[in-house]
């Protein structure tokens, strides 16, 4: 029976509530992030109000001068910027609401986004933090918005009461969130200085693209802040590149430049380091040791969502690329995704990961493989040729990430053949000269032998078990040949 039936025969008495709750809304949002990822949405609104500020992002330190400081303490945190604030505008019908505003609102807004897509990192990370809570903010005209225990305990949702900031308050036009009554979980990580080095350590990760155009981050309790706590390092992304032989060939990074479903896409992936010798490789997989800066990273718009990947979900034991084993710990790679439409990027709502069904991130990922499994093949092919290989190596340098990002467009000239919008870099890397000639000799000896032969060919001097077997076997053929 139609609506307008219904209507006709029974008369409306009333209304049905079908609302959330808060609490059930608040506890649904926040039980599936962790307490860093909350903090991190925070950062992220930092760099948000930045690209707000900005008419253009140019040059290599484009966020030089733009900073935040966050402080932890048992009974408070508090997260302070001078990204260039909220407006007052934007504030009264957005920034507090749940949830992204309509297309046609968000293009009034006129920010280059970062990685905001839901409209929900600040007011979750404050649910996630505790129950009070003070927004100041100053970009036209300065503002104060208070989350009261009284509001969060509420069944209603209603408006948030603004007041004017005080004179004399964030003058840099900033943007400062304190929130009081922590949760239990938040007192103890505060407290916990291992929980704060890890969360130093996470942010030198996630942020060190933003880093590295200038972007300051300071983490401490008030007493380090107040004292002049150093700004975080952001790790390091670099790749090693060697002189040309007289082949043509040289060991130099993989690099894929272009668009793809509306999305810019760069990729950079080649070696970090020396690959191993086959006894590293060995006592690597023996021991599991750590991978160092092996595997693929993956930013989204600058903000790192994957770090150092060795799995499946960035392309590692799938179609004809191996499974990561220590033979490949020399192997790093790094993708950086960007659209000013942040719904099109392949992201997870903590933002520290990759929807991996997302149609972007498998036409990404097939270029990734394609890349891997030729540093894969280099790896067999050098495995038992490292003495050659070191000859090359002695000619080599290190090309950081500005320097890669500024010579991707002039040497990404190939075609891509599955993607016309797609250019690469024509790579040839090195292969061993006697390659057909040689086979590796290896086998297990017991300790005392391999000590005696150490004392025989090296008067007890350091000597790897490669090289006291190559002695003993190039003593017996000399002898032979004789």
């Amino acid at each position: 029976m139609s609506q307008d039936g219904v209507d006709a025969e029974r008369p409306k008495i009333g209304d049905a509530k079908a609302a959330p709750t808060k609490n059930f809304f608040v506890n649904m949002l926040t039980r599936d992030i962790e307490l860093q990822d909350a903090i991190l949405d925070l950062l992220d609104n930092c760099v948000d109000g930045i690209l707000r500020s900005l008419a253009q992002i140019e040059g290599e330190t484009p966020y030089k001068g733009f900073q935040a400081s966050i402080t932890f303490e048992k009974d408070y945190f508090v997260i302070e910027d001078n990204c260039g604030g909220i407006p007052k505008d934007v504030a009264e019908k957005y920034a507090f609401s749940m949830g992204r505003p309509p297309e046609e609102d968000v293009e009034k807004l006129a920010a280059s986004a970062t990685v905001g897509m839901y409209g929900i990192g600040m007011k979750r990370a404050i649910f996630k933090l505790g129950t009070e809570a003070l927004v100041e903010s100053r970009r036209d005209e300065g503002f104060t918005v208070e989350f009261s225990p009284e509001w969060m305990s509420d069944r209603g949702w209603n408006d948030l009461p603004m007041f004017a900031l005080a004179d004399g308050e964030l003058t840099d036009k900033g943007t400062r969130v304190t929130v009081y009554k922590l949760h239990e979980e938040c007192q103890k990580a505060f407290a916990d200085g291992t929980w704060v080095d890890t969360f130093k350590t996470t942010v030198s990760r996630h942020y060190a693209i933003i880093i590295s155009k200038g972007f300051e981050v300071r983490i401490g309790s008030e007493a380090e802040l107040a004292a002049g706590v150093d700004p975080l390092a952001g790790a390091e992304f670099r790749l090693l590149e060697t002189d040309q032989l007289a082949d043509g060939s040289r060991i130099q990074p993989f690099t894929y430049f272009g668009t793809l479903d509306g999305v810019e896409v760069e990729i950079y992936v080649g070696l970090y380091r020396e690959l191993l010798t086959e006894e590293e490789a060995d006592r690597e997989e023996q021991t599991r040791g750590v991978k160092d800066d092996a595997g693929w990273t993956v930013a989204c718009n600058d903000r790192v969502v994957i770090w150092k990947d060795t799995t499946r979900l960035t392309g590692w034991g799938e179609a004809t690329v191996p499974n990561y084993h220590g033979q490949f710990i020399a192997i790093t790679g790094l993708v950086l995704l960007r659209s000013d439409d942040p719904t099109k990027l392949p992201l997870t709502t903590t933002k520290r990961g990759i929807d991996a069904a997302s149609n972007v991130y498998a036409e990404v990922k097939d270029l990734m493989r394609e890349a891997t499994k030729n540093l894969t093949s280099f790896t067999y092919k050098w495995k038992t040729h490292e003495r050659e290989l070191d000859t090359i190596y002695q000619n080599s340098r290190y090309i950081e990430l500005p320097t890669l990002r500024s010579m991707a467009q002039e040497i990404s000239t190939g075609q891509v053949r599955k993607f016309a919008t797609m250019k690469r870099s024509e790579v040839k890397l090195p292969a061993p000269a006697n390659e057909s000639k040689t086979a590796r000799v290896s086998f297990a000896a017991d300790k005392a032998d391999i000590a005696a032969l150490r004392k025989h060919f090296f008067d007890d001097q350091p000597a790897a078990n490669s090289e006291i077997g190559e002695a003993a076997f190039r003593d017996v053929l000399d002898r032979i040949k004789k």
